[in-house]
């Protein structure tokens, strides 16, 4: 009977292929956009070589050494991983600015101990980070799910052995290996399809991969015996249809779901090919030098990748050419093969941790305390000299931080003050909020709209009235955050002008009669799923007003943002966008309603970013205004209201001249990105109520 080789050159070969394909992704070469399933051709070899280990092992020595097998791991895996961490963390912190910096810092600390995958799984279904720029830690998810699962798989080995001696351990591993596979590959088409970020990063949704490769390994002495002739087609055949698969998955691919099974597929046809024509197939390519050289290396090529391309394009503030990120690229390679030979092996074969396992697990340990501490420590480091504490208090006793003051003619103040924003060079030593406030600086934070702007799941809302209770005018402010976004400067209004303003809004979710998938870009890929309950609330929200029947209703939406996507992941059309605002304002159909759409306020990506980095040239944080404007579909709103016969309220003049500024005065404009402060919205209390009051009142 042939034994299986230790070495299996085809296997070397395949990490080279999935390397190249994830990086070939990640530096957006043309024609790669679906290389990130090189991480699903590394799952099924990490489950296929960790359980040969493991029945190696026992068929040896008839037993298995759990201190061994968590020596070997700590050894391959954490010296590597916890310098390119820390040096991700130090990097962020030198190039991207303190609030980047923290922001990584707060990654690394669950990266550290494992539970990248979860802790980014829940930062991508939190709205306010759906549009955040992708952690330079991010690719850390995949290795987290395999500590994760050689957390759990040498434990359930064990207990699998131990259990019905009579039967042999090949039937009873396939037995609980073809159970996994099948559980999990179902959670994974059901998740994808109702919650794609939990199902891109959970450990549940990508056991059934490794499973496959265990699977795979417990077989081995059936796949033997099939026809040498096999093994060739087999081998070329998993090849291209990893390949291949590369070339039909895109970004906007349902994934994993279905769509893994084709990456997954393909290396059980190449590993399976090796294992019956050693030396024959696919290997005859995959054996040659540069894929073995390539394969040695991938570990820490992945590694280094992923930190060098995000951090240089967010330091440049904008998406690198094709020909920088080559260069990248070929940076990353550089380095990578500096780690694998100077720290990566010598530590991996180090005499002193290699004869004493209890050794290399209490300098893995060492290594996990060290790279969380060096997090820990940054962020302890930098924080503010004068934390915005004061802020803080002012918003839980319900108090405006920046209290409005105005004259009659509030637009020319503001308008004069947008003009000379382009002069300012320098951040204000009296700025409002402080940067580190101002990520949070949000108008329905508790105790100002608690629980108003509705979560996802919610279908209805609760009955959130502001300004004056028992006013003469009911006015309704509808849609989503950026409705929300405006509550505070309402209730001043409101309190003025004696309106009773009623609040609906829902997070991520429109005043537009759509179908909306909500979308969360990790980078690479955009994870999307369906979000039938924003139309169900939609319904609840116009059938509330018609009943309702309010002097007017203020439409307002976050339009044209990219986590809002149609079936096919594709951003909404600007089309399909104006004819679905206008359908809303058909549906609210009460005579004396006046409605009236206020367009969305300019935005583009990196503002606080940007000013943290650029204190002394704050310019550099600017956009032309016709860049900055063209992202929105405000002209598609102005039309939607044109044909519907209603005013529509332009908000652009109050942010932009021919230049958008992120500080306007001595105000930061922008929270994170797409919404405003509440503090410059508090300040355009008087605008907002110069513009509104005559079409709101004019009878």
């Amino acid at each position: 009977m042939n034994s299986e080789r230790t070495f299996r050159p085809d296997v070397e070969g395949l990490r080279a292929v999935a390397v190249a394909l994830v990086v070939l992704c990640h530096a957006a070469v043309p024609g790669m956009a679906g290389g990130y399933i090189g991480v699903d051709v590394f799952f099924l070899l990490s489950g296929f070589l960790i359980t040969g280990l493991l029945i190696r092992e026992r068929e040896r020595s008839g037993s298995t050494s759990m201190l061994a097998f968590y020596a070997r791991r700590a050894r391959r895996i954490l010296p590597a991983a916890s310098l390119v961490l820390v040096f991700t963390v130090l990097a962020s912190y030198q190039w991207l600015g303190f609030l980047r910096g923290g922001v990584i810092a707060e990654d690394g600390k669950w990266t550290a101990l494992f539970a990248a995958n979860l802790h980014f799984a829940r930062e991508g279904t939190q709205y306010l980070n759906i549009a955040a720029p992708p952690s330079p830690l991010q690719h850390y998810w995949s290795l987290a799910v395999e500590e994760q699962f050689y957390l759990v798989w040498p434990a359930l080995f064990l207990l699998v052995a131990k259990v019905a001696p009579g039967v042999s351990l090949a039937r009873k591993l396939s037995a609980v290996l073809v159970l996994i596979v099948a559980a999990s590959f179902t959670w994974s088409i059901v998740q994808t399809e109702t919650n794609a970020t939990w199902a891109f990063f959970s450990p549940l949704t990508r056991a059934w991969e490794l499973a496959t490769g265990a699977l795979l390994a417990v077989c081995l002495p059936y796949i033997r015996r099939v026809p040498k002739g096999a093994g060739p087609w087999l081998s070329w055949s998993g090849l291209a249809v990893i390949l291949g698969g590369a070339a039909v998955i895109d970004a906007n691919t349902a994934f994993p779901g279905y769509a893994a099974a084709l990456p997954v597929a393909g290396t059980a046809f190449a590993v399976a090919g090796g294992t019956i024509a050693p030396r024959s197939g696919a290997e005859r390519l995959l054996g040659l030098a540069p894929f073995q050289v390539l394969g040695k290396w991938s570990y820490s090529l992945y590694l280094w990748h992923w930190p060098i391309l995000i951090i240089a394009a967010q330091r440049a503030g904008r998406d690198l050419s094709l020909q920088e990120n080559l260069g990248l690229v070929a940076l990353s390679v550089a380095v990578s093969a500096v780690a694998h030979h100077a720290i990566e092996n010598p530590i991996r074969y180090a005499r002193p941790l290699t004869r004493h396992s209890w050794a290399s697990v209490a300098a893995g340990a060492g290594l996990v305390v060290a790279a969380y501490g060096v997090c820990a420590w940054q962020l302890q480091g930098h924080l503010p000299e004068s934390s915005p504490i004061r802020a803080a208090h002012a918003l839980e006793e319900g108090q405006p931080t920046n209290p409005v003051v105005w004259e009659k003619d509030a637009l020319a103040d503001v308008l004069e003050l947008v003009a000379e924003a382009p002069a300012t060079t320098k951040l204000p030593d009296d700025l409002k909020p402080d940067l580190r406030a101002a990520k949070m600086d949000f108008a329905w934070l508790p105790p100002w709209g608690e629980g108003c702007l509705v979560d996802p799941d919610k279908l209805v809302s609760p009955p959130c009235v502001f300004g004056d209770s028992e006013g003469s005018q009911t006015v309704v402010l509808l849609g989503d955050s950026h409705a929300a976004q405006w509550i505070r400067a309402f209730d001043e209004i409101g309190r003025n002008l004696r309106w009773k303003v009623v609040l609906l809004t829902k997070t991520g979710c429109p005043a537009v009669s759509i179908d909306v998938n909500r979308a969360y870009g990790t980078g690479p890929q955009k994870l999307y799923h369906a979000y039938p309950e924003c139309g169900q609330w939609l319904t609840y929200a116009i059938g509330r007003i018609n009943e309702m029947s309010p002097d007017a209703v203020i439409l307002a939406s976050c339009n044209g943002c990219d986590y809002m996507v149609d079936d096919d992941g594709e951003l909404i059309t600007r089309e399909d966008w104006g004819a679905g605002l206008e359908e809303t304002l058909r549906r609210i159909t009460p005579a004396q309603t006046q409605k009236v759409v206020m367009g969305d306020i300019p935005r583009w990506w990196g503002t606080l970013d940007c000013l943290a980095v650029n204190q002394n040239d704050v310019q550099a944080c600017a956009k032309p205004a016709r860049t900055v404007i063209g992202v929105t579909y405000n002209d598609a709103e102005r039309m939607a209201a044109a044909a519907a016969g209603v005013p529509f309220v332009d908000v652009t003049p109050w942010f932009c001249s021919a230049v958008c500024t992120a500080v306007i005065g001595n105000m930061v404009a922008y929270t994170n990105d797409y919404h405003v402060t509440a503090t410059y919205a508090d300040y355009l209390t008087g605008t907002l109520e110069a513009v509104l009051r005559p079409l709101v009142e004019d009878e």
